[in-house]
């Protein structure tokens, strides 16, 4: 969805940026750094867009929906109107962003701005933003050599192929807060909830993408959470959930949401559960789910791993259900012994 293949990265700056809470401070640079060589402006290119190869797309908010009145927005935008100002701008963004580092668990690291014209997204051809952070540097051995004979010694540095913290906004949509992608790779940690909504300050898109995404993960939650807890629920009913659910989701064009009940959930005390569930799922998360929607097949084909289920046997084996509960059968005989019978027409 993202094509860099006519991207041309204009100037970029490095700041470093360290943790507030424990008074780190930070180091500003002075110059706009415009690579010329084309190897390392493709190692750039290819560290700022190669993470970003399924994004899921946001945009920036604020309290009430007053996105004028949130700081990332309002930088990034004087970028895009005069990117004479990628300097100027890109010192407030490491301002900004050392203020909100105020968890002592937040490592210091250095912050790349930088300014990128002719990125394709979605068939529009826009110039980009990307603001990038790097915490964790890896060993690299360098080997060098007279012709005859070598040296080993090793550097500290980046390295391209992971990132820490990055943030792509593209310049359309401004109305709507921009439409930018974002990656943490410690976002798990509550920590890191500084970098997306301290700092960036960010909301799913409500878009057909996002409410496939969350009927998905609604579904797999309840079957993980919920079904087990149902009476006489199965390892298999679990799976032909699933399998239900992407069968649906892939034949249908425009999601209905009383239809996909009665198609995955069958008996009315399923769908009765399921609904209280996505009830709860809705106010925990404070969101509300559309009852129709375009299906997005793009985000069908990449949660289909979120389709499938493995039934764990003992330490023994495990079974990996794709779909069809016709074929698998579970079997408990009198003496209290259990076992799977398994049909198939071909052994690959």
């Amino acid at each position: 969805m993202i094509n860099r293949i006519e991207a041309e990265l204009r100037g970029l700056c490095i700041h470093q940026v360290g943790n507030s809470a424990e008074e780190e401070g930070i180091k500003l640079s002075n110059t706009i750094i415009s690579p010329e060589e084309e190897v390392l402006n493709d190692l750039l290119l290819k560290y700022f867009f190669d993470g970003f190869k399924d994004p899921e797309f946001f945009h920036f908010t604020f309290t009430s929906n007053e996105i004028e009145l949130n700081p990332l927005y309002n930088f990034v935008g004087n970028i895009f109107d005069d990117p004479s100002l990628l300097l100027e701008e890109s010192v407030k963004i490491t301002r900004h962003l050392y203020e909100k580092s105020s968890h002592p668990n937040i490592k210091s690291g250095d912050l790349v701005v930088s300014y990128i014209e002719n990125v394709l997204i979605d068939d529009e051809l826009v110039n980009a933003v990307a603001i990038f952070k790097s915490e964790n540097k890896d060993t690299f051995l360098r080997l060098e050599t007279d012709g005859s004979n070598y040296a080993i010694d090793f550097e500290n540095g980046i390295n391209v192929e992971k990132l820490d913290k990055a943030c792509l906004i593209f310049d359309t949509e401004r109305s709507n807060g921009f439409k930018l992608c974002i990656i943490d790779k410690s976002n798990r940690n509550k920590e890191a909830l500084y970098w997306r909504e301290d700092f960036l300050n960010v909301a799913s898109r409500k878009d057909n993408y996002h409410a496939t995404t969350q009927y998905i993960s609604l579904t797999k939650t309840y079957v993980k959470e919920r079904l087990k807890h149902e009476d006489s629920a199965s390892k298999i009913d679990e799976a032909d959930i699933m399998h239900r659910s992407k069968e649906y989701l892939t034949n249908v064009e425009t999601f209905d949401r009383s239809e996909f009940e009665d198609q995955v959930f069958k008996s009315e005390k399923l769908k009765t559960s399921f609904q209280e569930f996505s009830d709860d799922f809705e106010a925990e998360r404070q969101i509300k789910l559309p009852d129709s929607f375009e299906v997005s097949a793009y985000a069908v084909k990449k949660k289909s791993k979120t389709f499938r289920s493995v039934i764990k046997l003992d330490k023994n084996f495990h079974i990996y259900v794709h779909g069809d509960r016709s074929k698998i059968e579970r079997i408990q005989d009198i003496d209290g012994s259990k076992y799977y019978k398994i049909y198939f027409d071909q052994e690959s």
